[in-house]
């Protein structure tokens, strides 16, 4: 089933690339312009306003991740292979988005996190101490389609995002996890001469199912080998030793403002989304498709999108603006209370200029993030609290020679500050838990840290006239300049360095 539905995404997705009379690899080259690109997918307000017609893009990605400057719920090192397509296409009265993405990842040295994609806020999931390899797969569709309903003035649309997602470890403890999502975004589109308002809904659900087992049951005891022992983290802190199979039932829910104009000659784009997750959490039943459920969660989180682009002659300027805060808050049912509350606030600011000269363009920017978060676990007395700010420099230059190649490289030091890190934790309620993930969480998060990412791409333009290809790389290091040493007794201190390398290879239409 999921071999045919990559067949048939793959094949939807060659048909939206179906060759126009220009390239797009202009609009996928310059980062001013792939910025502007990415954010009119996020939904069919922005995708109307957006003047490409007819573009696509298939790739092969090869990631890799590497180094002890990490937590202790991140692997020690990872690497993915991915197959990418996406394109955008307008057909009379319908225009067209979808994008496609198969990942095959590999984590190696992960302990302390038997789920399947970290959700920062996200309590309620298996762990142990014991380093394994994990495998995972995970196929990804995303998509809109826009129809006219009175010409020019207003258009009906619907958004989708699909996940699939597979997780399997080789030792003991062993899990094999699946899980999958499906999102509906219906949206209501009015235009004139003088803005795009766009008005949304969302709604969805997911499924997510963790079976745990041990091949050697001297291992699950725990007696000699604590590092084995399977808890059950409710929160943060509380926990439970737990070999039942996990069940999580997902629902979502939301709306989202849409707004796109020109405002003193700046093209203006805006998103407003509001959305709601609830998950019941329980155990599965073998003998019924319910299950038995042990404890709810539910996050609110706002997020907001500013980006501002202005053309004026041979100068392009950009400025992007971000800002994200969530809530989130469980209910035990054994407790008849909440225990768990998590917050988080994300902050982003950048500016960027790029000046053209013939056929050489050189690009500068500046840029900012702030990011704080709170987790609080009231039956254990556990509270973490830290907040961090990364600005950063960019330097891009781009050569294009038309009919022939383009070339790119741009680099961007940054440096990331920890502003507030806070671990309180009762000296009575200290657990595993406590010595495995928040006191190794809080050494890392004390550490200031250098990180110069790096940038280069080719695209040639002889290969083929219906299509370029490319190859992009991105290299990113980061290095620790201060580490304080820690007051708490932890079973994991962060390193040095991390690397991390994404290597494409692509085809544009």
């Amino acid at each position: 089933m999921r071999a045919q539905l990559l067949i048939i995404l793959s094949l939807l997705s060659a048909d939206l690339f179906s060759q126009e009379t220009k390239s797009a690899d202009s609009v996928f080259f310059y980062e001013q312009r792939q910025r502007h690109l990415e954010f009119s997918k996020q939904n069919a307000t922005l995708l109307l306003k957006n003047t490409e017609n007819q573009i696509g893009k298939v790739s092969l990605i090869y990631d890799y991740t590497s180094g002890n400057l990490k937590n202790a719920q991140m692997p020690a090192s990872n690497s993915n292979i991915q197959f990418s397509s996406d394109g955008i296409r307008k057909l009379g009265r319908l225009k067209l988005y979808g994008d496609f993405t198969y990942s095959r990842i590999k984590d190696h040295g992960l302990g302390n996190s038997l789920r399947g994609e970290e959700i920062d806020d996200q309590p309620f999931y298996y762990f142990a101490e014991k380093e394994s390899e994990v495998q995972r797969q995970k196929y990804h569709a995303n998509g809109i389609i826009s129809y006219e309903l009175i010409r020019d003035k207003i258009y009906l649309s619907s958004g989708f995002n699909y996940i699939y997602y597979l997780a399997d470890r080789s030792i003991d403890p062993r899990i094999s996890l699946n899980w999958f999502d499906f999102i509906a975004k219906p949206e209501l589109t009015w235009i004139n001469k003088h803005f795009h308002l766009g008005l949304s809904g969302l709604w969805g659900y997911g499924v997510e199912n963790t079976a745990l087992k041990y091949k050697n049951k001297d291992y699950s005891n725990g007696v000699a080998y604590p590092d084995r022992i399977t808890y059950l983290n409710y929160g943060y802190g509380y926990t439970r030793k737990m070999y039942d199979n996990f069940s999580r039932r997902k629902q979502y829910k939301g709306l989202g403002i849409h707004l796109a104009t020109t405002l003193d000659s700046w093209n203006t784009l805006l998103n407003l989304d509001y959305k709601v997750s609830e998950d019941a959490n329980g155990r599965s039943l073998e003998s019924s498709l319910k299950n038995q459920v042990f404890s709810t969660y539910q996050s609110d989180q706002l997020e907001g999108q500013l980006l501002l682009t202005k053309q004026r002659g041979h100068q392009l300027q950009q400025i992007e603006a971000a800002y994200s805060t969530l809530i989130g808050e469980d209910y035990l049912e054994a407790l008849a209370a909440k225990n768990y509350t998590a917050k988080s606030q994300m902050a982003y600011l950048s500016f960027s200029n790029m000046k053209s000269k013939g056929n050489h363009s050189f690009e500068w920017g500046l840029h900012a993030r702030y990011r704080s978060a709170f987790k609080k676990d009231a039956v254990t007395s556990h509270l973490f609290e830290y907040s961090y700010l990364q600005p950063g420099l960019k330097a891009g230059y781009y050569q294009a020679n038309p009919g022939k190649y383009r070339f790119s490289a741009i680099v961007s030091p940054s440096l990331i500050l920890p502003l507030q890190t806070i671990a309180n934790v009762a000296s009575t309620q200290v657990t595993e838990f406590t010595t495995t993930i928040t006191y190794p969480d809080y050494a890392f998060r004390k550490i200031t840290s250098g990180r110069l990412d790096l940038k280069l791409q080719y695209i040639n333009q002889t290969l083929s006239k219906d299509f370029r290809t490319g190859i992009t790389l991105n290299a990113g290091f980061s290095k620790a300049l201060d580490k304080p040493e820690i007051e708490y007794p932890s079973n994991f201190l962060p390193g040095e360095q991390r690397f991390s390398m994404n290597l494409s290879l692509n085809l544009y239409f």
